[in-house]
Parts: structure tokens; C-alpha cells; sequence
């Protein structure tokens, strides 16, 4: 089976595609080393328009099926394996689904526009209306700082959402959009000050996350996903608060979880996405480790010398690290550099293990 993939940073995809024993092709914009070491062939894009992604498609000539990321969800293509984009659109409105979330039920901050957000109550988490990865959320803490927001020229794609302290989390599952199983819980690391200096960035996961609210979790999501019909592999996130857990939004695609999800429990998520469109759902199962990723996000510009490209292919051939980006390639401040994984029979031993690297490169782009 030939698979493509088109998404602007697909390693974690076109990995677990392969490792599955697909045949993989991949249009990415990043063009990682180890993205193209898993893919059969892989073309790079930049800014290049609508047109021009269906030309470099057309390159490797007919496949069995199209896997689209975010931002490419609107391209037509023959057997694409993605949730329907009436869903995608629903479920990535964050205001829409604010109100959703109440009509069924469950646990969800209250959200506004930007126009009614005072009635909310300080402070305020400003996030788009849609998107993800946390890179452009902030934090309004009274009239002052809410009405700078006001007055930003994208100030009508912004929302307020009442702001919720707890420990980030995620569920991950499969649905077949009747049914759903959920394949893990994760602790989400966000905006972590030793990898990033943006307060709310993504910045890996641990897999499992125990907790005590794990039936609440599987609940809420498995309602989710059969509210919307969501297919192949979803995520949920959520934030576990002292009184329990509440929802913050749904991720109708690939997670960046997928690596330690697959460490974890030894499921191939990719070959479960695939069976979930004929109708198959897998079985749960139990965490054989703990796994843990770290993104390392760059704290000034970056060059990758050959010193430092060095050092990421020893660490990503020892299998620590991952998302390795090409010799000569610059990161701009703000900008993921790599990704770095650890496994071990604790939380704390595999963070740990994955600090350990990402903090050994930290040292290299900070001299």
C-alpha cells in the first residue's frame, strides 16, 4: 500500500507509516534527516501556492491513499485518510465548541469573544479561534492588558477563555466515526521554561499519565468522538484540575503524542489509523514503560554546523533523539530546534533521560 503524506513537519507520520510496512511518500517543508531516512521518497515545499502542492503530488504518481496535516486539510485528493473537513472545521473552532462541550455536559472553561470577555472574569487565557500548539496564547490578567488584545489588527480571530491552573493532559484514541477506543492518557509539557521561553508552547509529552480521574477522561472522549464521528487517530486535551478534569479541545488529527504513545505501548498508531477507516478498532494497551519527549525550542538564532548536526545524528542513531534538521539549517529564536526521547519504568527516570539530551544540545547553542 503507498501512502502520501503532506504536512509541514511529517517525521512522526511517515515514521510510523514505514515501521507499519507501508510504502511511504512524504511532501514536508522541513525535510528532516530522519524523516527522509523513514520515507521511500520525500520532496520539500516552501511558500509555494495551492497549485503547486498538487504538481509535487503528482511526482510520485499514484497511491493508495493521502494522509493530510494541519493546514492542508482543504486539499482534494482520491481515498484521503482524515476526518471529514465539516468535522475538522467544527471540532478547531474553539468558540463553537466551548458551547458544544456545555450542551453535552462536560467540563469546559468559559469562552468568549474578545468583545465579551470582561464578564469572564481575571485573568484570561487570549488564544486564536483556532490553531494549535500553544505558540500564540497569552495571558490577560486585567482591563489594561485585555484591551491591548482589543486592539490588535487580528483581535476578531482571538477568543478569552477562562483561565484553568492544573496539570496539561491528553487522551488519545481511534475512532471509526461510530465507534471509539481510547490507546492512552498523556501528560501534556507546556511551555516548560528549561526548553522554551514561550509560556504555553508544546513542548512534549509522557506517556502514560497516571491519575485518579483516567474513567473521566475516557468518558469525555469517547463521547466526543462519537458526537462528531471522529476518525482514525484524535486527541482530546484536557487540563486535570484539584476538582477533577476539565476538556479544552480536540485535536482531529495526528498528535505530537504519537511518539510516546507508540514507545510506551508498542502499538503502531499509523497501521491503527488505517484499519479505523475499514472499520477496525484496536485493543488497548497496557503501558510497558514509561516515554517521554522534550522539544527544544531555540533561544537565539541557531545554525546547524556540522559540530552540532553531529551530535543529533549520534543521539537520533542511539534512537534519543528525533525531528533532526539538515546540516546549514538556521532556527530562528522562538523556533523548535529538535526533539529528544527517554524511556524508563518512572515518570521521572524517563524525563529524565530525554532532559538530559536535549539539555546537553542546549549547552552547544548557547556558547
Amino acid at each position: 500500500m503507498k501512502i502520501l503524506v503532506i504536512c509541514k513537519s511529517s517525521r512522526s507520520i511517515v515514521c510510523s507509516a514505514k515501521k507499519a510496512g507501508y510504502t511511504v511518500y512524504a511532501l514536508d517543508h522541513f525535510s528532516d534527516a530522519d524523516m527522509i531516512k523513514c520515507a521511500d521518497k520525500a520532496r520539500s515545499f516552501g511558500n509555494i501556492p495551492e497549485t503547486g502542492i498538487y504538481e509535487l503530488a503528482g511526482s510520485f504518481g499514484d497511491v493508495d491513499a493521502v494522509v493530510l496535516g494541519p493546514g492542508f486539510e482543504k486539499l482534494e485528493f482520491k481515498n484521503i485518510l482524515n476526518n471529514r473537513l465539516s468535522v475538522i472545521e467544527e471540532v478547531n473552532d474553539k468558540l463553537k465548541i466551548a458551547k458544544k462541550f456545555r450542551s453535552m455536559d462536560i467540563p469546559h472553561p468559559e469562552t468568549e469573544p474578545l468583545d465579551k470577555a470582561s464578564g469572564l472574569g481575571f485573568p484570561l487565557m487570549i488564544k486564536p479561534r483556532s490553531g494549535s500548539g500553544g505558540m500564540r496564547n497569552a495571558i490577560a490578567r486585567n482591563e489594561d492588558e485585555l484591551a491591548l488584545f482589543s486592539a490588535r489588527d487580528d483581535a476578531g480571530e482571538l477568543i478569552a477563555q477562562e483561565f484553568v491552573e492544573g496539570v496539561p493532559c491528553s487522551a488519545s484514541l481511534i475512532g471509526t466515526g461510530d465507534e471509539a477506543v481510547v490507546v492512552s492518557l498523556n501528560e501534556q509539557l507546556i511551555g516548560v521554561p528549561w526548553l522554551t521561553r514561550l509560556s504555553f508552547a508544546y513542548c512534549g509529552n509522557i506517556t502514560p499519565f497516571v491519575t485518579g480521574f483516567s474513567e473521566e477522561m475516557i468518558r469525555y472522549s469517547t463521547q466526543i468522538a462519537l458526537e462528531f464521528g471522529l476518525a482514525g487517530t484524535n486527541g482530546v486535551d484536557f487540563i486535570q484540575t484539584e476538582n477533577g478534569i476539565v476538556a479544552i479541545e480536540v485535536n482531529p488529527r495526528f498528535q505530537g503524542s504519537i511518539d510516546t504513545v507508540e514507545l510506551s505501548t508498542g502499538m503502531n498508531i499509523f497501521k491503527a489509523h488505517v484499519e479505523s477507516f475499514k472499520g477496525g478498532l484496536p485493543k488497548p494497551k497496557k503501558a510497558g514503560c514509561f516515554a517521554a519527549k522534550t522539544i527544544l525550542y531555540a533561544d537565539r538564532r541557531v545554525v546547524i554546523d556540522r559540530k552540532l548536526s553531529d551530535r543529533l545524528i549520534k543521539y537520533m542513531n542511539t534512537g534519543h533523539a528525533v525531528d533532526i534538521p539538515q546540516t546549514g539549517c538556521t532556527m530562528q529564536p522562538d523556533e523548535p530546534v529538535t526533539t529528544f526521547l527517554g524511556t524508563g519504568g518512572t515518570r521521572e527516570i524517563s524525563l529524565g533521560e530525554a532532559g538530559k539530551y536535549a539539555n546537553s544540545i542546549k549547552v552547544i547553542t548557547e556558547t
